[in-house]
């Protein structure tokens, strides 16, 4: 896999995991849009709204998560067009919290609301895929375009 086609992946999955968070934050706000991602009673959205259990430290999920898409499209950006290793550490770091909030959140719909928000359960798995993309390019090295995973490492070495 080529790292600029990993990065270009990146990006795309930020702007996607905001675009998500942003319809999350909508359908608490407009009730009919609760509907329109409630499937049944398990995969609810409305379900997961109502149930009272939506907030970390009195901040709403849907707000952390457009928060962390945010940070995330601020690294990425400027990573994308400039492959700097520092970026790439911070898009790992932000994205790896953002896994952490997400299993926490995960485990509060699955096993105290009984329900599943497919569009938070998409944002999870964006940002986990975000993780995994960033640890990818973390581990292979690869910081400039045009040069091989582990090239940078092996020229400095030497």
């Amino acid at each position: 896999m080529k790292a600029e086609s990993v990065h270009a992946a990146l990006l795309l999955l930020v702007i996607a995991g905001l675009g998500l968070a942003t319809f999350a934050a909508l359908e608490t706000v407009i009730p009919a849009l609760q509907n329109s991602c409630s499937v049944s009673q398990f995969f609810s959205c409305h379900a997961v709204d109502a149930s009272g259990h939506t907030t970390i430290l009195m901040v709403q999920d849907w707000a952390i998560g457009i928060a962390g898409f945010v940070v995330l499209l601020g690294l990425e950006i400027p990573l994308f067009r400039t492959w700097r290793r520092d970026l790439l550490t911070g898009v790992l770091a932000v994205s790896g919290l953002g896994v952490v909030v997400a299993v926490y959140l995960g485990y509060v719909e699955l096993d105290i609301i009984h329900a599943l928000c497919p569009i938070c359960f998409s944002t999870y798995v964006v940002d986990g895929l975000v993780f995994l993309l960033s640890l990818w390019l973390f581990l292979a090295g690869r910081t400039k375009p045009g040069t091989a995973p582990g090239e940078e490492a092996a020229s400095a070495t030497a």
